[in-house]
This record gives C-alpha cells, sequence and structure tokens, in this order.
C-alpha cells in the first residue's frame, strides 16, 4: 500500500502536468504545429542559381492560416569565385501586406566551401516575420533552405 506522501507527490505531478498543457493552450490557442518548408517530397522557397538553373520554388501559406517565420537557413552554390560572401533575398507575394513579388529582406551568406566547380554559400538566423493565407515566398538565390515557424488561423 502507498503512503500518503507517495499519493501526494503523484497526484501533484499529475495535476502540473495538466495544468501546464492546458495554460499554454489558453494562452495561444490559435498557435499550430510548427511549420517548416516541406510540401509533398521536397523543399519549397528555393531559387537555384548555378552551376544549372532551375525555376523558382515558391512556398505558399495554406488557406485559411497565417504563417510565423522564426529562423530561416539555408546554403547557395555559385561559380568558383574570389568572393567572400554574397547576398540571398526573401523575395515575398503578399496581397495582405500589399506585396507583389518583392524581395523584401536580405541576408548575407558566407563562403563555407570551395570546389573546382562551384562556392558554397551559407547563411543561418533568426528571423521574425508574418505572411497571410495565400502568401508565397522563395529566397533567392537559394539551393536549399529550412524555414521554422508556425501556423496560427487567421
Amino acid at each position: 500500500m502507498m503512503n500518503a506522501r507517495a499519493v501526494a507527490l503523484i497526484t501533484a505531478v499529475l495535476l502540473s502536468s495538466s495544468l501546464l498543457v492546458s495554460t499554454a493552450h489558453a494562452i495561444e490557442p490559435e498557435k499550430q504545429r510548427i511549420y517548416s518548408n516541406i510540401e509533398s517530397t521536397g523543399l519549397c522557397g528555393t531559387d537555384p542559381q548555378s552551376p544549372i538553373d532551375f525555376p523558382a520554388s515558391p512556398c505558399t501559406v495554406p488557406p485559411g492560416q497565417r504563417l510565423i517565420i522564426e529562423h530561416v537557413s539555408g546554403y547557395v552554390f555559385l561559380s568558383t569565385s574570389a568572393n567572400t560572401t554574397t547576398g540571398v533575398s526573401i523575395v515575398i507575394t503578399d496581397p495582405g501586406l500589399g506585396l507583389s513579388s518583392a524581395a523584401f529582406h536580405n541576408f548575407v551568406a558566407t563562403k563555407t566551401f570551395t570546389g573546382p566547380v562551384s562556392d558554397t554559400f551559407s547563411f543561418s538566423i533568426p528571423f521574425k516575420m508574418m505572411l497571410n493565407a495565400g502568401a508565397t515566398f522563395y529566397f533567392s538565390p537559394s539551393d536549399n533552405v529550412a524555414v521554422s515557424g508556425y501556423l496560427v488561423r487567421q
């Protein structure tokens, strides 16, 4: 038979864990799962430039949602050069913000690898931005990008 102290401790743990969940839900009930820019089987949000050009692959904010971006990182392959940095822009179309295919923010990507055919430039930065339902975005130039944040109901 359990003693009273053990029962009190177990009860306190169970109550506190249920309060944490309900308190967080009460504070931000509209917050949903963490967002990442994986659509189907690939990444969206890229616009490769070199050595082979591919068309941009924009991400789209789902209907009825707003996207709160909190962090971005990525890399781009560019032809070998003496450059040690390059610029990467986020290109956004969001009628709710009055943006029509505008390069809205710029990031500095630093050379992290030099190869015989191409150099690799990387960037990673905390970044806070809200986009409305139906908005699209991609990073240019970018061969790979990771976007994290969360979706909220609009």
